[in-house]
């Protein structure tokens, strides 16, 4: 028994063993863009913690992209002091995506500031006269894409390292695995060929985690209450009770901290539901498929009360009559001629839906008021940037299922009644 007993114990350790990391490197800082936050940068963290740099020296600064850049530039200097008390740094490295390339840059015109960052890279953000810095001495790397809709104003940046893509869209500029090696490369100061794939974790188990925050503005959903469901992506159903979940995976009523994080462990065949209760605002229903690795970077985003993003959503429906859907794509806009969107037999990735200039990488789905799917692009959502809607009526019914289609993966979910809450399938 004692054998067998040991055999085990080194069998899961063996499983739980993760890729071999160094605090040799400088933490890296990253600056999302408008309308964005933390998990923007997901992908990219996974990538650099399977190339080597431990976890918790790489950081997200959220920032409200939607009430103007007055003070960020202080919020983003504290930030930068907390990181570098936490690692015993004197430097880090900095990474600003679209406006918060801005960002970063009106930062690094402080000369005390500037001392405090080694290097800084520039992705999908407007064209600068030269280096960051004050004196442009922070060494800059500087990255676009002639096929990025969203910042058509991009291009070289005289001293700087310049690095020209063609074919990304303005979300994959910043995510992409080419965009990685050239990061990975300019911090590292190596040449070697990096591994740009998500790597598959051999672990029964991955660490999930992240925030609940607003919508852009990123204020966190200090102590407001959660729950996680395993479903079914099959059927849409619940596996009801611990017992009867596959992977034991249950997590009953809990909150969010202080500053809207979360953490728990998540078996990794796990198609989960957050079901997300803001103390202000209505009920959302998240919807993920299982991890690849480790993700510490999940956002739960609930919606505004007032300002320019509450006023573009609020005509989501409200009521026991349809379905409030929305399709969220976590790496790369949703182009049409591109990419595949579907909702049961309706085509959504159409011209009219998803221009490449829409660089929409959100898909609302409800009735424009007359109870009948036009497919025709919802006028509410015709200037928001970055979103798309479609006139959808989606007849509420729990007893039924709808099937979400996007580039060859497929969930099912039921037909919830949009007064219960918005439900948000998540695509990575």
């Amino acid at each position: 028994m004692k054998k067998i007993f040991f055999i085990l114990l080194l069998f899961n350790q063996i499983l739980f063993a993760q890729i071999k990391c160094t605090d040799n490197y400088l933490p890296v800082v990253f600056v999302h863009g408008f309308m964005g936050s933390g998990d923007n940068w997901a992908t990219q963290i996974q990538r650099f913690t399977n190339n080597g740099f431990c976890e918790d020296r790489l950081f997200v600064f959220d920032w409200n992209s939607v009430g103007g850049s007055s003070g960020t530039g202080s919020l983003l200097n504290n930030f930068i002091d907390d990181v570098l008390k936490k690692t015993n740094a004197q430097k880090v490295n900095l990474v600003g995506h679209s406006a918060g390339g801005g960002v970063c840059y009106n930062f690094l015109k402080d000369s005390l500031q500037a001392l405090k960052v080694a290097k800084y890279i520039h992705i999908g953000s407007i064209k600068m006269k030269a280096p960051a810095g004050k004196n442009n001495e922070v060494p800059t790397m500087n990255i676009y894409s002639t096929d990025d809709k969203v910042m058509k104003n991009g291009g070289d940046i005289a001293g700087a390292i310049n690095i020209k893509q063609t074919g990304n869209d303005h979300m994959q500029v910043a995510t992409s695995g080419t965009t990685f090696s050239a990061m990975y490369s300019f911090f590292t100061g190596s040449k070697k060929n990096v591994n740009t794939d998500l790597v598959l974790s051999k672990a029964h188990y991955k660490i999930i985690g992240g925030k609940g925050v607003v919508l852009a503005e990123n204020t966190p959903l200090a102590y407001d209450s959660f729950r996680v469901n395993i479903f079914n992506p099959k059927t849409g159903e619940h596996y009801p009770t611990k017992n009867s979940a596959p992977s034991g995976d249950y997590v009953n009523w809990t909150v969010f901290g202080k500053d809207g994080s979360f953490a728990f462990n998540l078996n990794k065949d796990s198609y989960t539901e957050f079901e997300v209760h803001p103390s202000k605002g209505r009920k959302l229903f998240y919807y993920f498929e299982p991890l690849v690795s480790n993700n510490k970077n999940i956002y739960l985003r609930a919606l505004p009360a007032s300002g320019m993003a509450a006023a573009m959503l609020g005509n989501i429906p409200n009521d026991d009559k349809q379905t409030a859907l929305v399709i969220f794509s976590a790496n790369n806009a949703i182009i049409a001629g591109r990419d595949s969107l579907a909702i049961d037999s309706i085509p959504l990735s159409l011209p009219a839906l998803m221009p490449a200039n829409k660089t929409a990488i959100a898909c609302f789905l409800f009735d424009d008021g007359d109870e009948v799917t036009s497919g025709k692009a919802l006028k509410s959502l015709s200037a928001a940037p970055f979103l798309a809607g479609a006139d959808v009526f989606i007849k509420a019914d729990e007893n039924k299922t709808m099937r979400i289609y996007y580039n060859g993966r497929s969930i099912v979910l039921p037909k919830r009644k949009s007064k219960d809450g918005i439900m948000i399938v998540v695509f990575n």
